[in-house]
């Protein structure tokens, strides 16, 4: 605030207080002073990819003719969410009539928006044939192909306030990273606000960092691959429902899929070749494909456990080096590492938890079972692996031992609240991991101890 003082000359705190209470040049100073305007194109993918790939062609089939698709992007800064997704509609071509807008509590951003024009660090995860099919480039700037541009719209809005009328009725809404900057019951009232703005059939995708919603209003929280997203319910309590989400700890995030083939057990007794059979060119145990990423941020490893025994920081040091070569799609490379590093480290329970995750990926839930018996003999405290191991069990059809493992997570992680540890459990935030578990809890009829205040339901 004194920064903006000093800027526009402004003497006295009274005098900014009143010049922030209505829009114009010192609100927008004072919002780039405490917010992050900063944005990219197709920022958290495993929404976009929900979006694109589920989404519209389910909408497509079942809508009566006519009917126009509505999404609104919240807080959308530079304009790079709400372009990306007119470019997505362009590419799946979606034919329906649809509108697009973008909001934003500051009018200097918007009006950057409407420019359409960009730095290479806001394209940084297209590919090249993505960005020289949408942007011409004139050796400093990108500008967006004026047919995705004429398709977005952008209006100023404060999220603080109620919502124009005509932002109702949404088939999508996008507020991603802004609720963080909101205190409780502002947070509330405009998850409420955003709730009820949906259409019948309407979805909600908040951003990762973003608070749970549904323990703060009646909701239901679905969770997706690699992302929770949520929408109305009319019973007046959350609920908590899975769509095609297998545990997923390792997210693909890029379109094109290679097959990693898992063979038989390795040393040290772990279900993880060394991958020499690769090259070979052998068939894979399983029909599970990998996605091969073109980024190092579109695969993410987050198996961050505490190791056991007396070689943690070297134990901690492998599982590291083996979470960078899968972040960078080597993943022939990361089970090489993982192969080795378990014969140094047997008593390692994250590197245990990192090899059931990896061949949970791969369809080869037995053997995953296994490891994540291990990680669990290591430290029955590991709350991911009470996860890992639950979905193994799952998919096994062992659905009673399952349910008593989701419960041993979600009491961990109602005594990590308890503590205040609410940041990360085992690597993954606290929020995604809990609706990961209540998901499973309620898929199978049941809830969490020690969470009475919630409901859940079958979905």
């Amino acid at each position: 605030m004194q920064r903006v003082m000093t800027r526009l000359r402004i003497t006295n705190p009274v005098s900014l207080e009143i010049a922030v209470s209505r829009p114009g040049s010192v609100r927008d100073a004072l919002m780039a002073e405490l917010t992050i305007g900063e944005s990219y194109f197709f920022r958290e993918p495993a929404q976009l990819r929900f979006f694109a790939e589920d989404l519209l062609p389910e909408w497509n089939a079942t809508w009566p003719v006519g009917r126009r698709l509505r999404v609104l992007s919240t807080a959308c800064a530079g304009g790079q969410e709400p372009y990306s997704l007119a470019i997505l509609l362009k590419e799946k071509n979606w034919t329906r009539p649809h509108r697009i807008v973008g909001t934003d509590i500051s009018e200097a951003r918007l009006e950057g928006a409407k420019k359409a024009t960009f730095t290479k660090w806001s394209l940084r995860t297209m590919s090249q044939d993505r960005i020289n099919r949408w942007f011409q480039n004139d050796g400093t700037k990108y500008d967006l192909d004026p047919s995705i541009a004429r398709d977005v719209e952008f209006a100023p809005m404060n999220l603080a306030e109620q919502f124009p009328p005509e932002m109702n009725a949404q088939d999508a809404i996008f507020c991603r990273n802004v609720l963080i900057y909101f205190d409780i019951p502002t947070i509330t009232r405009i998850a409420e606000r955003l709730l009820n703005a949906l259409s019948p059939e309407g979805w909600l995708f908040l951003g990762a960092s973003d608070l749970h919603i549904a323990d703060l209003t009646p909701c239901e929280a679905v969770v997706l691959p690699g992302a929770t997203a949520y929408r109305r319910c009319s019973e007046g309590v959350s609920g908590y429902s899975l769509r095609n989400a297998p545990l997923t700890l390792i997210e693909p995030l890029t379109e094109s899929v290679d097959q990693l083939p898992f063979a038989g057990s390795g040393p040290a007794g772990n279900s993880l070749d060394v991958f020499d059979e690769i090259e070979s060119g052998e068939p894979a145990p399983s029909d599970h494909h990998f996605r091969k990423a073109d980024h190092p941020a579109d695969i993410l490893l987050v198996a961050e456990a505490a190791s056991a025994g007396s070689s943690t920081e070297s134990a901690d040091s492998r599982a590291a080096e083996i979470r960078q070569l899968a972040n960078q799609g080597l993943l022939k490379e990361a089970g090489k590492a993982l192969a080795a590093a378990l014969e140094t480290h047997p008593r390692s329970a994250d590197l245990h938890l990192l090899e059931s995750v990896l061949l949970s990926e791969a369809g080869r839930w037995a053997d995953a079972e296994r490891a994540a018996r291990r990680a669990l003999y290591l430290d029955r405290t590991l709350t991911l692996a009470h996860v890992a191991l639950g979905d193994a069990l799952a998919k096994q059809g062992d659905a009673r031992a399952a349910k008593r493992n989701f419960e041993s997570a979600a009491a961990l992680i109602a005594a990590a609240e308890r503590r205040g540890d609410t940041a990360d459990t085992d690597g993954v935030p606290l929020a995604r991991l809990l609706h990961i578990v209540r998901a499973h809890l309620s898929a199978m009829g049941g809830g969490s101890p020690d969470r009475g205040h919630s409901v859940f339901r079958k979905s």
